[in-house]
């Protein structure tokens, strides 16, 4: 394991619930033990929508956005497997929030990252390709969701990548802090299987 912060196999949601500015929908579909994680992201009155998977309701985000009192102003995921990315929730959010922008994952190589701002807070998507083609890592107030990338290691549970991507990429998201001069304490994987807290970010992508 990365040195740098314990990994936390999270047995419950409210686990996670008290990141600053990460306000966790819950685990879709319900009630799935492998289920993924949706998340609300916000600050000032903005907000993120990260990961739509099957069983997300436009309900679920409404609800979401009241609680926080915050205005839906992007929706994106980290990647466009099935389980991340359910085109139907996806077209039922876009026909309920338009004036919303809407981001969907594109396969792109390594080498390249957006800043969005969330109230003057900066959220970054850098493009990281390893677990599937179109990964993309969010970091956003300390914290980064690393989707459905192994850390670590070059290995994967697919092909789908070559080797040499998969370096670039684990390379590129090793020099995030170096690059942007941002700190990094906390990740959480997709799934919600892997948090830990004061990482040393670097260490994570060492293979």
């Amino acid at each position: 394991m990365p040195s740098g912060g314990g990994m936390c196999r999270v047995s419950r949601v409210d686990d996670l619930h008290h990141l600053p500015g990460w306000h966790l929908l819950g685990s879709f579909p319900k009630g799935d033990p492998d289920g993924v994680g949706s998340w609300i992201l916000h600050h000032d009155g903005e907000a993120l929508l990260l990961e739509i998977p099957p069983g997300l309701t436009v309900q679920d985000v409404e609800t979401g956005l009241s609680d926080e009192g915050v205005g839906l102003r992007y929706v994106t995921a980290s990647h466009l497997h099935e389980d991340h990315f359910d085109p139907e929730a996806w077209k039922a959010l876009e026909v309920a929030y338009k004036g919303t922008h809407f981001i969907a994952p594109s396969d792109a190589g390594a080498g390249s990252e957006t800043v969005l701002k969330l109230g003057g807070e900066s959220l970054w998507l850098i493009k990281a390709p390893k677990h599937s083609p179109s990964d993309t890592v969010t970091v956003f107030r300390g914290v980064a969701m690393t989707g459905d990338i192994e850390l670590g290691t070059l290995a994967s549970v697919n092909d789908d990548v070559a080797r040499k991507v998969k370096v670039e990429s684990m390379e590129f998201l090793r020099r995030f802090q170096e690059r942007t001069g941002y700190h990094v304490h906390t990740i959480v994987s997709a799934h919600l299987n892997d948090f830990r807290q004061g990482v040393n970010w670097s260490s994570l992508f060492e293979v």
